[in-house]
């Protein structure tokens, strides 16, 4: 069970990077407290006209971001495409910032992805769900579709997914949203694809292969339509094939039939 944590003071447990409060612009605005007794069924936006996808997180989010609206791009041809990184930070951080919450009141957002939720390296220490489940509150509010960002596992740690995965799914089951299995799409891949680099040099941060295959992994999420198209050129510049690339839209397809993420 995640609980509201005690508080620590040992950042080096934390998992993410660029999410330190120093990075973050917190207004003096207080925080918009949302009614977490209230649980509204999640938004259905997969038919909308426009995709207006926002984002925030710490750095996984950000990278993710042009990739995501390529990949839309080629999926949904038919509509316009926005996808925008609205703070960066993790998630308890970015709540207490009113700016960023005024962007997601401001904007036409068909969707948000939430990443960001601190957690525990080792397992040992259990952090306060709380900003996140206002955040995924306030879309529902606002009638956005929350979709959370479990991110991928670090180069090395498989079993982070299943792990990070969980914390997510126990949000979910306290404020409804959807939840995309990163986590899981990665973990297939590395296993299928061995000779393909998913990982940065710093074994942390997604090369071009990782970033698409989380796009992908959105992507059907997004617009409730395959991504199991056979070949595909969405990143020309990147060094995998077309086939390649439709290796990866299988498995992003196959993960989401094995972990549905709107239940």
């Amino acid at each position: 069970m995640i609980k509201q944590s005690i508080s620590v003071t040992l950042a080096v447990l934390l998992v993410g990077c660029g999410g330190s409060n120093d990075d973050v612009n917190i207004n003096d605005t207080p925080q918009k407290q949302v009614n977490l007794t209230t649980n509204k069924t999640i938004p259905d936006n997969q038919s909308a006209p426009i995709y207006s996808v926002a984002l925030i997180g710490n750095s996984h989010a950000a990278g993710l971001a042009p990739y995501l609206k390529k990949t839309l791009q080629h999926y949904a041809t038919e509509k316009s495409v926005n996808v925008e990184t609205l703070g960066f930070g993790f998630t308890d951080d970015l709540y207490k910032n009113g700016t960023v919450r005024a962007k997601l009141n401001d904007g036409q957002w068909s969707h948000l992805i939430i990443q960001g939720q601190k957690y525990s390296q080792s397992g040992a220490v259990l952090y306060s769900t709380k900003e996140t489940q206002q955040w995924i509150a306030l879309a529902k509010e606002l009638d956005i579709t929350p979709i959370l960002f479990p991110e991928h596992p670090q180069k090395g740690r498989s079993e982070e997914a299943a792990y990070v995965m969980g914390i997510h799914r126990q949000i979910a089951s306290l404020q409804a949203a959807c939840v995309a299995p990163v986590g899981g799409a990665w973990n297939a891949a590395m296993e299928q694809m061995q000779n393909v680099s998913f990982h940065t040099s710093d074994g942390n941060h997604a090369a071009p292969s990782g970033l698409l295959l989380s796009s992908l992994v959105f992507s059907e999420i997004i617009t409730g339509e395959k991504v199991d198209t056979g070949p595909i050129s969405i990143i020309p510049d990147t060094a995998l094939s077309a086939q390649q690339q439709g290796v990866l839209s299988q498995i992003a397809s196959q993960v989401l039939v094995e972990q549905p993420a709107c239940e």
